[in-house]
């Protein structure tokens, strides 16, 4: 008697997920460091431990919203407030990474809050009011969407015209990081 042993075998699958990323906020929080890395310390390195230190950081302030771009959208408009601030005068200066991205120091990414409530406010009476950096949100949302070279073009040219030069150079950053990166 001849005992033939039949063995049960699973189907194999493949598991396709767009942009090598599982979780959606994962991909924003990363995105997120990606252009705050490119517009404020786009001369420092930091080891892949600190990186992901910050990428915690940044994702406590998505934890309390519903829709992660509007934040992610923010975050780059409060980024760039930021940015000019410390331009604007010799001698300002921003925190080290680990303090400025945390959300319990008020000197940092948090403090920049009140800034961009102000400038909404200002937006009411004077729509027009710092229009470019909801323009290179926008630029930087729609790259992130659509990285064509169509999108850098349009989006180039139109920092160009409204002669927003420092949000095009943060631009241009942003940009290269994320080749790079993603």
């Amino acid at each position: 008697m001849s005992a033939v042993k039949k063995i049960k075998t699973a189907a194999p699958y493949l598991r396709v997920i767009k942009g090598g990323k599982s979780n959606p906020l994962n991909n924003i929080v990363d995105n997120t460091w990606i252009f705050i890395h490119a517009a404020l310390w786009c001369n420092n390195e930091f080891s892949g431990k600190e990186e992901a230190q910050f990428q915690n950081l940044i994702a406590e302030h998505y934890n309390t919203h519903k829709n992660p771009t509007k934040v992610f959208e923010e975050i780059i408009e409060r980024v760039c407030l930021a940015k000019r601030y410390v331009s604007r005068k010799r001698g300002r200066y921003l925190s080290k990474p680990i303090d400025w991205l945390n959300l319990h120091y008020h000197k940092g990414l948090t403090g920049t809050e009140g800034w961009y409530q102000e400038v909404c406010l200002q937006r009411i009476t004077v729509p027009e009011y710092n229009k470019g950096i909801t323009l290179l949100a926008k630029a930087i949302t729609k790259y992130l969407q659509e990285p064509t070279i169509k999108t850098i073009v349009t989006y180039r040219k139109k920092l160009i015209a409204e002669r927003q030069f420092d949000l095009l150079q943060i631009f241009n950053n942003s940009i290269i990081n994320f080749q790079i990166n993603n």
